[in-house]
């Protein structure tokens, strides 16, 4: 991605366990501790932009502080800019370490709430530790965005006077229209409607006192992938237009009726690049290596791979299509 488009978006990184780990040692390196391993992480894939943190959901060692102090202190050092992130459920332990880091970084904090919060932040916001001027706040429909969007007026009304008690730094409206797997879904192509996409547009048409900002989860879905999934499973692609998610699913690949993967991948590339409504970008990493894995002039590569053309391509296009 371009600095430029890079400096309209703020990720946010959902931390579990399983990504903060020390980094072994090799035989030219020393072991890096897993604050250190995380920031250089970052760093070397996305720079030194601020980044949103939720590690709400890491452990502390009997006695030690939440790793948040730790992680920030190592993001710090390294000049990363670093917010953290949390929920309404978050332990006593994890405020104590954001107010830790923020009476050190002054970065304030982000607050993720659900649609039911969302509509009752007169029950819970005095309960708040942080002044709203010094919090942004994300409105997260997650996959219930559909069922949000239905609510019409009344939405409409919770997101005019969301600042009724206090102005929020920022607010930002997030959703997905994906579901968590395809199963039900028949081999071939797929549109999917980005309800979340259109019912922002329709939030920023209203007299709102401030700016909305827009969030997704790109092309991927909030939940957690499985663990130990037996290799055959259909080979699917998603690859985001600006108004519908395009899925190409695809068939096993053992048993019946299997295809190999490195086909069905080359085959979705080209129905991709055939779509009528593909909105191609020129200057994509994404769309251009899916014309030329299409073209047969590279790889097809991996599904991890096929990941990162998804999430590339969706937030080239999102800062090539919002104001």
């Amino acid at each position: 991605m371009s600095a430029a488009e890079k400096s309209r978006v703020a990720p946010l990184f959902l931390l579990g366990s399983e990504q903060f780990k020390v980094k072994p040692a090799t035989q030219s390196q020393a072991a890096i501790p897993a604050p250190a391993a995380l920031v250089q992480e970052v760093l070397q894939s996305w720079g030194s932009g601020a980044i949103f943190l939720d590690a709400s959901s890491l452990l502390s060692a009997p006695g030690q502080p939440h790793p948040l102090i730790s992680i920030a202190a190592s993001a710090r050092a390294s000049g990363l800019a670093l917010v953290p992130v949390a929920n309404l459920g978050v332990s006593p332990q994890y405020i104590a370490a954001i107010q830790a880091v923020d009476g050190v970084d002054s970065q304030g904090v982000c607050l993720r709430v659900d649609m039911q919060e969302a509509f009752s932040v007169s029950t819970w916001l005095q309960q708040w530790p942080f002044p709203t001027s010094r919090t942004d706040l994300i409105i997260d429909f997650g996959e219930n965005v559909a069922m949000a969007a239905a609510l019409g007026a009344l939405l409409d009304a919770m997101f005019q006077g969301i600042n009724s008690f206090g102005a929020w730094r920022s607010v930002t409206m997030a959703g997905t229209s994906l579901p968590q797997n395809f199963t039900g879904f028949t081999a071939g192509q797929h549109l999917i409607p980005r309800v979340e996409a259109q019912l922002w547009s329709r939030l920023t048409s209203l007299p709102l006192p401030y700016q909305l900002d827009f969030g997704d989860f790109t092309s991927v879905t909030p939940g957690v992938t499985p663990a130990n999934i037996a290799w055959g499973y259909p080979i699917n692609v998603k690859y985001t237009l600006p108004n519908s998610f395009l899925v190409l699913r695809g068939v096993r690949t053992t048993g019946p009726n299997a295809v190999d993967m490195d086909v069905q991948l080359r085959g979705h590339a080209s129905g991709i690049v055939v779509h009528a409504s593909r909105n191609r970008l020129a200057n994509a990493w994404s769309d251009n290596t899916i014309d030329q894995i299409a073209a047969g002039t590279v790889g097809t590569k991996t599904l991890e791979h096929w990941v990162q053309l998804g999430v590339n391509r969706h937030i080239e296009l999102m800062h090539a299509i919002l104001p």
